[in-house]
């Protein structure tokens, strides 16, 4: 496979006379953990290497998505907005990557014009230089207001075509989404994106080089994962036959339901004949302390998966597995994970087969798990499934089956109205509400409400992997009074007694 691949590259350099360049998007602080650690990395994890991805060379670096605002704020008690100031004062030759999920950014309800806009606008104002823009339903209506914003305020625009294998789906469909994209918005890049690692290399032979014709002078990225084991191949693949960037993690958090390894992907794609202007050694340090810092928190890394036919028929993204995983969990009911595997990819046949990306992942997995819990199919319907049904989401690609969406329509909630109404503006009213509160605090007590909102805490930013005594004394200090400690290492023995007991 490779000397073929090499062979191509080779010959593309004859023609051409010159070496070809291609660029890698970092989504470590993004995607990588977002897929690994269910979204748990913390700002202050992050800040420590900031500034040696920014030297590194990437393309641009994905700092958040709106799954980022939800775990920040309901799970970790931190303003999303404050991270992206941060990194962006870290951070400052490297373009800053926000995406954008459709129309959806308070939960998973499409939401009016204004408010999105203003989200839009607040991500640039903080330090997105960069819109990483998709719909699900490749319904380009949901997006527009969100990319005559960015555009307008000089930003740079990617919109996704997320792979979908299911009937209709050929490479003629992504050739006219990708031209009407490109005719409506004049984005500057258009991106192949397989959240569930679903895109073989066959496929990849064939659906690069037609965007690549269809596009023309635009950037072309692919985004891949590695859930069936062959996502390395197919981004090889992909900057063969036409791509110009690729998205990747740097190795610890690659692999698994990850992205391709920066590293790995930079050695071998200048072993195929490119150019790949990023810098081995600072990746080489940052997968350092993201090994520390995986350790220290009891946190997976990635490890190549095993080649996987059966995700092909669920394409669940490498995200939302995850996710999924830790939620089954919480709820006491890990022990259910494959029947509920095995029932996503059923339910998601029987609702026409949506692409698997933000949001219907977790909408295809609630019904799933509903089905699974309750026995009798579709008896119990997430008011999210029935809106879906119903058309809020945007127009359906394929139909759903008629059994299955009378069940749903009969069982779901009656306060989910079979025809979606229309999103009147929310602003008017959040400004008189929130006259006192900055435009990022609005945002935010819109999407998650007060108490969230007041609870949230300052990132510490001198956060370190290699914590001096003196960081572990302050605290033990901090800990409740009835906790009682003692740590012992070579040379230093240290006990902390928070209450009246004479007892360790």
């Amino acid at each position: 496979m490779l000397s073929t691949l090499r062979s191509l590259v080779a010959a593309e350099t004859a023609r051409t006379g010159k070496r070809r360049t291609i660029d890698l998007v970092d989504s470590t602080f993004r995607d990588a953990h977002q897929c690994l650690w269910a979204t748990r990395m913390r700002t202050e994890h992050m800040l420590p290497i900031a500034k040696q991805l920014d030297e590194a060379g990437f393309h641009s670096i994905d700092a958040l998505a709106l799954v980022g605002f939800d775990a920040s704020v309901l799970f970790l008690d931190q303003d999303p907005f404050e991270r992206v100031r941060l990194l962006r004062e870290r951070i400052t030759a490297t373009p800053l990557r926000g995406a954008i999920r459709s129309n959806l950014m308070r939960s998973f309800f499409p939401q009016a014009d204004d408010v999105n806009e203003l989200f839009v606008e607040r991500m640039a104002a903080n330090g997105i230089r960069e819109f990483g823009v998709l719909d699900s339903l490749h319904c380009w209506d949901n997006v527009a207001p969100g990319i005559r914003v960015a555009k307008r305020l000089g930003a740079k625009v990617l919109v996704g075509l997320v792979f979908n294998l299911a009937p209709g789906y050929d490479d003629d469909f992504y050739v006219r989404q990708a031209r009407e994209v490109i005719d409506r918005f004049d984005v500057d890049t258009i991106c192949l994106g397989d959240a569930g690692g679903s895109l073989t290399v066959e496929r990849t032979r064939t659906l690069v080089p037609a965007l690549r014709a269809a596009i023309g002078d635009k950037r072309l990225e692919l985004i891949t994962h590695c859930l069936t084991g062959t996502g390395p191949q197919v981004a090889l693949e992909a900057a063969v036959y036409g791509a110009d960037q690729i998205m990747t993690a740097v190795d610890p958090l690659a692999n698994g339901n990850s992205l391709p390894s920066a590293q790995m992907i930079a050695r071998d794609l200048r072993a195929l004949g490119f150019d790949v202007n990023v810098g081995d050694r600072l990746l080489d340090d940052v997968g350092d302390y993201l090994g520390k810092l995986a350790d220290d928190l009891g946190y997976p890394v990635g490890v190549p998966a095993e080649f996987d036919p059966s995700l092909y028929r669920t394409q669940y993204a490498g995200g939302a597995m995850t996710n999924l995983e830790a939620q089954l969990k919480q709820a006491g009911i890990a022990d259910r994970m494959p029947a509920v595997i095995e029932e996503i990819g059923r339910v998601r046949e029987e609702l026409g087969s949506p692409v698997m990306a933000t949001p219907f992942p977790a909408i295809v997995a609630a019904q799933a798990v509903m089905n699974v819990l309750h026995g009798a199919r579709y008896a119990v319907v997430p008011d999210e499934v029935k809106k879906y049904v119903c058309g809020y989401y945007g127009e359906l690609p394929l139909p759903i089956d008629a059994d299955i969406k009378d069940r749903v329509l009969g069982n779901g909630s009656r306060d989910v109205a079979e025809t979606p109404p229309p999103l009147d503006p929310v602003l008017p009213a959040l400004r008189s509400r929130y006259r006192n509160q900055s435009d990022d605090q609005l945002l935010l007590r819109y999407m998650y409400g007060d108490q969230k909102i007041d609870g949230l805490v300052p990132v510490e930013d001198t956060f370190s992997v290699q914590q001096s005594i003196v960081e572990l004394v302050a605290g033990l200090a901090r800990m409740p009074s009835k906790h009682r400690v003692r740590l012992v290492a070579p040379g230093v023995e240290l006990r902390a007694n928070g209450g009246s007991s004479d007892h360790d």
